[in-house]
This record gives structure tokens, sequence and C-alpha cells, in this order.
């Protein structure tokens, strides 16, 4: 037996056997026995179970089609398709195959019931795999059943089945977009183009109180009629002679509107003339206008009708002046027609509003839709962009290329000189292979020191200099700024917590020239210059002095009695060599803020010269403490309680 003769009896075999399984499940209604049974089926060749299935299913349809009174059983067949192609046993246009032969074999009728599966499941077409499968199979189904309706006849099922497709689709999906502002010209308005023996006579209006200028005849029917060829093709207004027509006619006919007023029947009626117009019945619709000539005297009484007509010359006077991706050149309007178009916009909207029941409410909508459609006529102006803003992915920078530095050269010269193509900067490059260490020479370092700089100005302290004050050093403003950057890099005395409030720059030099002075020769101590007021006036105050040292003598003695409380010099150099590595520890001891420890360290060289300044700054912050007791005790705490064997305090 041929390969293929092996293939075609296998299909045949897997196709019966699927037909009586699908069979029984439809019976039961159970969809999971059925692929479970698909999934278990063993064959000898490798068979595709999909392609087998999906003829199944399409086999079943038709045998249950015939039976137009059960949509129930058609709605099962194609819901079991839908978990079929979920549990990948089934190819994804599967069902929508099926959904087209059911509309394309049965009537309108039956077909609007099988409609609510479609509608039902439009939340499954979106989803995958189903959208990229069947949106066209559901266009092309939806198309071929609106093509089979009647717009007059059908129009509840043709809007169903219109909005299916907006909720299928996106809103900028480019199918359903009429992108090239193309009109539908198939929408003819037939009427009499021939003038019919009487048709000569006026019409007479009924119900009509005021007389017009223009009567109701079969010219003013041509014109009135002509009107919706324009409507059709509002290109035609771009030519001069169909321009003259159009303005011609539109003149008339909304003079005729202008002249018969509509009475208002259900306003009438209410004897409160401030109420509310609230429109509580049914509104008649057409689908297709009545072009007969006996019917012109009803239709100008019909408010709807003045409606219909009334909303088309706004329609079209919009087009023509918007802006218009894909109009041409040709497609302009003159000042002149611009200008009538202003004008005869503002004639109809007043129409409108007089036009009941409830003209101002409508002519209000009607102004809202029409804006709105400038905003879609925009959007559509820009190629339709997507309203869905997508993320957009942050896109890391290129890193810059490496700029190569001299210094890199010279490091791959290993060494060598490097000619820089100038002979003095390659001497000055080549005075030292490594850039850095020649930084940091001893050479390089022109920070003075603190006693060379403040010499001059603690020499000018002294009383016995006669300084004036106007020429000491500390109230010259050049002197101050250089003072406080070196004593910022160089010198305990700038970091100091007190609780004195902000001191003026050259109080506050002075107070560190002083501390500087003392640090330098502890013998000397500086007295307060006299100034020539207080040389006039020392005869007399010969009593207050002796008073003074009365009471400094006092003092003394109180102080000789008292035990000492702060560590000398001497005293605070010995505790900082012997306390080493651990003066952080003593700091911390000491609450010390980890501020000041970061300064002492960087400012110094980390061992007995931090804590010699440490210790010294944080006995002067504060006068009144105990400085020995607190030292002896977190030195204790540390376990060097022995460093203070080397002085006997009082």
């Amino acid at each position: 037996m041929a390969a293929s003769d092996t293939i075609v009896l296998e299909f045949d075999r897997a196709r019966a056997k699927f037909k009586d399984v699908l069979e029984k499940s439809l019976g039961t209604g159970d969809v999971e026995s059925l692929l479970a049974q698909v999934e278990e089926y063993q064959d000898n060749i490798g068979l595709e179970k999909r392609t087998v299935l999906d003829q199944v299913f399409r086999d079943i349809l038709c045998r249950k089609i015939s039976d137009v009174s059960n949509a129930g059983v058609l709605k099962t067949v194609i819901t079991f398709a839908i978990q079929a192609v979920k549990q990948d046993m089934c190819s994804p246009s599967t069902p929508f195959l099926m959904m087209a032969d059911i509309f394309d074999m049965l009537t309108i009728k039956h077909c609007e019931d099988i409609f609510d599966l479609v509608e039902d499941k439009v939340t499954v077409w979106k989803s995958e795999p189903f959208y990229e499968s069947g949106k066209n199979y559901l266009l092309r189904m939806c198309n071929d059943l609106i093509r089979r309706l009647s717009k007059s006849q059908n129009t509840v099922f043709c809007g169903r089945i219109q909005l299916f497709l907006s909720r299928l689709f996106p809103l900028s999906e480019k199918s359903a977009l009429n992108l090239a502002s193309q009109f539908n010209l198939e929408n003819v308005t037939i009427y009499a183009k021939q003038e019919n023996q009487g048709n000569g006579e006026v019409m007479e209006v009924e119900d009509v109180s005021q007389s017009s200028s223009i009567p109701i005849d079969y010219h003013l029917y041509r014109k009135f009629w002509a009107l919706q060829d324009f409507f059709r093709r509002p290109l035609l207004c771009y030519d001069k002679t169909q321009w003259d027509v159009f303005s011609q006619n539109a003149g008339d006919v909304m003079s005729i509107f202008a002249s018969y007023k509509l009475d208002d029947v259900s306003s009438s009626r209410k004897k409160g003339p401030t109420q509310p117009q609230v429109h509580k019945h049914a509104q008649n619709f057409f689908a297709k206008y009545l072009t007969s000539e006996k019917l012109l005297n009803l239709q100008l009484n019909d408010s709807n009708f003045r409606r219909y007509v009334l909303v088309q010359f706004l329609i079209i006077f919009q087009y023509l002046r918007a802006t218009i991706k894909f109009k041409t050149v040709n497609h302009t309007l003159t000042d002149e027609q611009s200008e009538w178009i202003k004008e005869s916009q503002e004639k109809v909207s007043k129409l409108l509003c007089e036009t009941p029941p409830c003209g101002e409410q409508f002519c209000s909508f009607v102004k809202h839709i029409l804006e709105r459609e400038e905003h879609w006529n925009n959007w559509k102006n820009d190629s339709c962009p997507n309203f869905i803003k997508e993320r957009k992915e942050l896109v890391k920078p290129k890193a810059r290329p490496k700029r190569k530095r001299i210094g890199d050269d010279l490091l791959a010269s290993n060494g060598k000189s490097l000619k820089l193509g100038n002979s003095e900067l390659t001497r000055l490059w080549n005075l030292n292979p490594d850039n850095m260490e020649a930084a940091k020479a001893d050479s390089r370092v022109f920070l003075p020191k603190l006693d060379d700089f403040f010499a001059n100005a603690i020499e000018q302290a002294d009383p016995e200099a006669m300084v004036e004050e106007q020429y000491k050093d500390i109230n010259q403003q050049n002197f101050q700024w250089k003072a406080y950057r070196l004593l910022a890099r160089s010198s305990p005395h700038f970091f100091v917590h007190t609780n004195t409030p902000g001191l003026p720059i050259t109080v506050h030099l002075k107070d560190i020239v002083d501390k500087m002075a003392k640090e330098i020769n502890p013998q000397h101590h500086m007295a307060e210059p006299k100034t020539v007021m207080a040389v006039a006036d020392e005869d007399d105050d010969i009593k207050d002095n002796n008073e003074d040292h009365d009471e400094e003598d006092m003092r003394n003695e109180q102080d000789e009695s008292s035990p000492q409380q702060h560590l000398t010099r001497d005293q605070i150099r010995t505790v900082a060599d012997q306390v080493g590595s651990q003066w952080l520890a003593l700091g911390e001891k000491l609450q010390i803020p980890p501020d000041d420890l970061t300064y002492f360290k960087d400012s110094f060289d980390g061992g007995a010269e931090s804590a010699f300044n440490m210790i010294t700054v944080w006995q002067e912050e504060d006068a009144e403490r105990d400085s020995i007791m607190l030292i002896r005790d977190a030195l204790t705490e540390l376990g060097l309680g022995q460093i203070f064997d080397a002085f006997s305090s009082p």
C-alpha cells in the first residue's frame, strides 16, 4: 500500500473517532473529555491532530446548522472550538471560519441571534492567540453582514455590528479610518428634475402665518434638493460656477426657513412660560429623504426635517473652512467666500435655536460635536498617532572614550624620556617620572608656619610695642582673610566649641594671637595697653587699682588652697606620648564629636601630635570642667591608668 493511502486511511480513522467523541461531548456539555481523548489518541504515522480536529469541528457544524431552530447547539460547538484553541489542539482560525460559515448559511433573523456569542466573546477575540489570527476574519465577516442588511430595516443590527467592531479594534486602527477623506458618492438623492403640469403654481403652506418673498414652487423644490449633491460632494464648492449655484440655492433655503417660523406645540400647551423645554416624546427617524414635490410644503413645517438640513449646512461649512491634509492647492476659499460662510453659519445657528422643541439646547449639542470633529481632523492630519503613549526605554548614554593624558604616554614609555615638542616643556615634564610624587615634594609646600605668620601680630599685641590699633595686622582685611585660611588648615584654635556667641573678626583674632603668644612664651603675659586717657587719669584711679590688687591677692589665695583642675602643657604632652595609637578611643571616652576627631586625624600625623592637639582644644572648650579627673577616668576605662604615674596630681 502506498504511503499516501496510509495517511488517508489514518486521517479517516482519526476523523471518525473524533466525531464520535465530539458528539458525546456536545450531549453532555463536557469539553474536557473531548480534549483528553484527543490528547490520548495514538496513531502510527505521527498524524497532525490539529488538522483532523479542525475538519471535525466544521463537519459537525455543517450537520448541526440544518437545525436552525436550535441556536444554542451552534454556540456550544463554537465554544468547544475556542477551548480547543486555548489547549493548542486546534488552529486559531477555526472558530472564525465556523462563524463565517454560520452567517453565510443562515437568514438575517437567525444571524442576529448567533451574533450574541460574537459580542460576548469580544475579550476572547482580543486575547492571544485569537487576535492576530482572527481580526481579519471578523472584519470581513462583519462587512459581509452589513452589506446584507438594510440601513432602514435593520438599523439596530447594523449598530450592534459597528459597536462590536469599535470594541474589537483599537481607536487608532487604520482599517476603520477614512484616511484619504473620501466621500460616499453612492448616496444619491433622486428628485424630479422636470416640471410637471400644474407645478408652476404656488404651493400653499398649511398653518403658516407669515409670508415670504420666495414662493414655494417647483423652482424652490429644485433648488432645495439640488443642495444634496453639494452635501454629498463638498469639493464642488471650490469651483467658481458651482459655488455661485450653491450660494444662491443655500441663501434661498435659509430665507424660506427664516420666513416660516415654527411653533412649539408642546410648549404652547404649558401655562408657565418660564418652564424649561423637556424632550419627552420619542422622535421619528427617517433614514432616507422623501423627495416628492407634494411633500415639500409639509416638510418645511416639520421641525426634525428642518434640523436635518440645517445640520448639513453646518457640516459642509466646517469642511470648507477646515485645514485638510488631502486638499490640494485649488481647494481654497477666497476672502469673499469665507465671509459669506461665516455670515451663513451665524444664520443657521440662529435658525437652529429658533426651531422647536429645545432649539437652544439642540444647537449647543451640535456645536459641541463639531468642535470635537475639529480635534479628530487634526489627529488625522498628524497621520493618526497612537493614543496610548508607549513607555520609552531608558537609553543608557554611550560611555565617552577615556581622554588620553600625557601621563599615560609616560607610563607606556617605561620611564623613558617623553618629548612634548618643546624643549622647556620636555625638561619640566621629565624632572620626575611620577607626577603625584613630584607634587608631594617638600619644595612644593608653600603653606607658612603659624609662628612665622603670626610673629608680627604677636609683637604688635605687646603693649610695650605701642602700636596703634588701626595699624595692627589683625585689623587689616587682607591679613584677616589669610589668617583664617591658615588657621582652618593648621591650627586647633580655629574649631573650638564654646557657648559664646559669634565674635567680631578683630576680637576673635586678638584672642587667638594671645593664646599663641602664651604657647610660644608661657612666662610672657600680655597686659592691656594703656590709652592716653588712662595715663591722664592715672592719679585718679590709684585707689581703684589698690582695691583691684586686694581682690587679685584674695583670688590667688583661693587658687592656692584649691586643687589643680587642668593639665599643664607638659602634662598634656606626656599623656599624648604615652596614649599613642589609642588616642581615638580616648577622644570617644571624652565625648569629642566624630567630625572633630576626623579633623585631628587628617590635619596631623595621627599619633601623639593628634592626641596633643585634641586634648588641648578639649580642655579649652570648658574652663570650669575638672580635666584631670575626666582624663584619669577615661584612661582607667581604657586600661591606661598607669600613665598618671609619670606625674602626681595635687
